[in-house]
């Protein structure tokens, strides 16, 4: 099979931290590579130098049998050699529509005026390519964040590339558009593409890739054929020890507890049917549904986002009203939401500012201690485990999973006792998942303190929650006991289309 790409020995560093040691990672004519590793393993430095992003500090590489000069390499001359990248976080221009993003930088346009027809003919090949059902015309910032990874997907195929990387493609996707996706690799494959495929969704291995590489460390441990792979041994190649027993649940406490939060009637402008939920001091709620289920709805209507049309809400036994984030905050809930990137972090800060931002907001006063602030956010540095070069790194180059260990940290600084996590391991590695598990025990084990748990994936769901509320067409069709359920139960469930409650 003929070398579509060949990388050896690429070395880099960042603040002094080495964060790539003399890797190695080849890609054959129509092949699927899958690439590997826990958060901050390596995995998207790797890529983003061979996209041009990022510059080697030693290496060499080829494209197709022609020699790049890492030295200069930039998008441009990748793109140029036939490379495209769909990233695990956007880059699309929200208030610009979907045609038009499709068309960036390659306007059809005769004496400076564009010629629309030439523009939506182009988006609607594109979309179909990925079978994604949209009007050219609406914003993106309309789209639901499954609908803009679809919008990646048929951008970075538009350019005519060789060699397709993709960051996470699944990570925001139902169980049909993912279908779709991998129907989508196995059409272009056979023509000559190669695809780099990097995923934290382990099952998703032997479903797409010919060939697995592993980093860890910023080194290449192995590379395995993927029919051959067993997934416990990827899973140990990953994290460098057995995970056998990690993550086990302690037995649930007593249900005699005081309330966290009631919420009863609750409706707004999305839901179907009103809501009512209750969940105690010491308990993880798990919320779970599949895409367009109206988690993220139920989420951002409990924080105050989106405000209730009608619904009472109890915190702690209180009555308290909430219409608007500050409110929320004020009162102790926090939130980490579906988009880290957008909604939880400053990326441009460092992790100081980021940790510090809610306790500033709710500090009074002209005066705010900058040696406490430090203290703090060291001391959260440590109970964390986050892996920095320092409390001034800007989390903009943090993996994804000490990026979520940040927004977690935020909150706890602000000493919420409410929080409400909306997908918080999405994009995040089997290890680092356990270490997020790990913070959310940590958290509900303080005394008047709860989690809101809201996640796609259903086995998480079982793993982590001590109850589990499940939704279907924007509303509550289930409440379960995890101990008594399978994950069987719980997708019967979420494709239900009545508007029943069952509780076990």
């Amino acid at each position: 099979m003929d070398k579509l790409l060949e990388m050896s020995g690429i070395t880099k560093s960042f603040y002094g931290v080495r964060v790539l040691k003399g890797v190695d990672l080849d890609l054959d004519t129509g092949e699927v590579h899958v690439l590997l590793g826990e958060n901050g393993a390596g995995k998207s430095t790797l890529i983003k130098i061979l996209c041009g992003a990022y510059r080697a500090d030693e290496g060499s590489m080829r494209i197709a049998g022609q020699p790049v000069d890492l030295a200069t390499h930039d998008p441009r001359s990748a793109e140029d050699a036939g490379v495209a990248t769909v990233y695990q976080n956007f880059h699309l221009v929200p208030h610009l529509s979907v045609a038009e993003n499709l068309s960036l930088g390659r306007f059809v346009h005769q004496r400076g005026l564009i010629r629309w027809g030439e523009v939506y003919d182009h988006a609607r090949e594109a979309l179909a390519r990925v079978d994604l059902a949209v009007d050219p015309r609406t914003p993106v910032s309309r789209l639901p964040v499954s609908q803009k990874q679809m919008l990646e997907i048929a951008i970075a195929l538009s350019k005519k590339a060789r060699i397709l990387i993709m960051d996470e493609p699944t990570a925001a996707l139902s169980r049909r558009e993912t279908e779709a996706l991998f129907k989508t690799i196995r059409d272009i494959t056979p023509k000559g593409i190669g695809v780099i495929y990097i995923s934290h969704k382990l099952e998703e291995v032997k479903q797409v890739g010919d060939r697995i590489s592993v980093l860890r460390d910023g080194m290449k441990i192995a590379t395995l054929k993927a029919r051959d792979a067993d997934l416990g041994q990827v899973i140990s190649l990953m994290i460098g020890k057995d995970l056998s027993g990690k993550g086990s649940r302690d037995a649930p406490a007593a249900p005699a507890r005081p309330r966290a939060l009631e919420v009863k009637g609750l409706k707004n402008r999305s839901f179907a049917a009103p809501v009512d939920l209750t969940i105690s001091e010491g308990e993880i709620l798990g919320v779970t549904g599949l895409v367009g289920s109206g988690k993220t709805e139920l989420a951002r209507s409990l924080f105050g986002i989106d405000p209730a049309v009608e619904g009472e809400f109890r915190l702690h036994g209180r009555p308290v009203r909430i219409d608007s984030p500050r409110t929320a905050v004020s009162v102790g809930i926090g939130y980490l939401s579906e988009d880290r990137d957008v909604d939880g972090l400053c990326l441009n800060l460092g992790v100081k500012e980021n940790v510090s931002l809610v306790a500033l907001s709710k500090a009074r006063g002209l005066f705010f201690s900058i040696p406490a602030e430090k203290r703090a956010a060291s001391d959260l540095i440590t109970s964390l485990g986050l892996k920095v070069a320092g409390l001034s790194q800007q989390v903009k180059y943090l993996s994804g999973g000490n990026k979520q260990k940040v927004v977690f940290g935020k909150w706890l600084s602000a000493r919420c006792r409410l929080l409400i996590l909306d997908e918080p391991t999405m994009g995040i590695d089997v290890g680092a998942r356990g270490d997020i598990y790990g913070l959310i025990r940590r958290f509900v084990a303080s005394e008047g303190r709860a989690v809101v748990f809201i996640s796609s994936d259903v086995e998480e769901i079982l793993e982590v929650s001590d109850r589990i509320l499940v939704m279907a067409r924007r509303e509550v069709v289930a409440e379960l006991d995890p101990a008594r359920s399978s994950k069987q139960e719980i997708l019967q469930h979420a494709s239900r289309l009545s508007r029943a409650m069952d509780t076990v």
